[in-house]
């Protein structure tokens, strides 16, 4: 069964290697499938997104252990998401805030039979999510780590606000390697002809992909996670338009 983890920890430190070995000492046969480490530190939205982005990629029964964590050692909760194809465990910030309502249930990982000791208040991603996730991937049921519950926690950006029949206000979830500005408004709501406002900049180009776009001209795209990007061919929109997540994005339905 597979594990794939996704933390904003980075690679030069321990931590990562830390969880590995944690998963594999208790499942030796785990196949460890390493989404990214380079979500920028404690961006929970973004590391939000890029899940959403890509759990639908991974095979049944994938165990995702996702740690972005700025709460670590606090009140919050620790959880299991299960759905009918994967499960997800990690902290209860609004880092899976996308898989809520796609009948799913959550367990509140309480047993801890199951956890590392001891518990580092400052690393539950070594001590309490991996050994969850590598006792996951050996098939215990997620009732034997705690109750379940139905009132996590939900991201306030993560759906964007409809103003008027014609008007969303959204914000800024992710921007990725390349620069492109990810934002939170889907396709599906906006349509095919559209004006954006970022940054005090209206945008009125709308295309299909980056080639032949001019170069130095901001234009809004369709990515592939099916949400609208602002991107610039052959260079950083985020550079040029000093932004972060979080940004308010105005879209205009023509």
């Amino acid at each position: 069964m597979p594990v794939a983890l996704l933390t904003d920890f980075g690679t030069r430190d321990h931590y990562v290697g830390a969880m590995k070995g944690v998963i594999l000492g208790i499942n030796r046969k785990a196949v460890i499938v390493d989404i990214t480490h380079e979500i920028e530190p404690h961006d929970i939205g973004s590391a939000a997104f890029v899940l959403r982005a890509c759990y639908r990629e991974f095979p049944p029964a994938t165990v995702f252990c996702c740690v972005v964590d700025p709460g670590v050692g606090s009140e919050r909760r620790a959880i299991i998401i299960s759905t009918n194809r994967q499960f997800f465990v990690g902290p209860d910030n609004g880092l899976f805030s996308f898989l809520y309502g796609n009948n799913c249930e959550i367990t509140s990982i309480e047993n801890d039979r199951f956890f590392r000791k001891p518990v580092s208040s400052t690393f539950h991603g070594r001590d309490i999510f991996a050994p969850a996730a590598a006792h996951l991937s050996l098939g215990v049921p997620p009732n034997e780590f705690g109750p379940q519950i139905t009132d996590p926690i939900t991201l306030s950006n993560i759906v964007p606000t409809r103003l008027d029949e014609k008007t969303l206000a959204g914000a800024v979830i992710h921007i990725d390697h390349f620069g492109n500005i990810v934002t939170n408004i889907a396709a599906t709501a906006a349509g095919r002809k559209f004006e954006l406002d970022i940054a005090g900049r209206t945008l009125t180009d709308t295309r299909e992909q980056y080639a032949g776009a001019p170069a130095n001209q901001l234009f809004a795209i369709i990515g592939s996670a099916g949400l609208i990007e602002i991107s610039i061919n052959g260079g950083s929109a985020a550079q040029i338009l000093k932004v972060k997540t979080g940004a308010a994005v105005i879209v205009r339905i023509s």
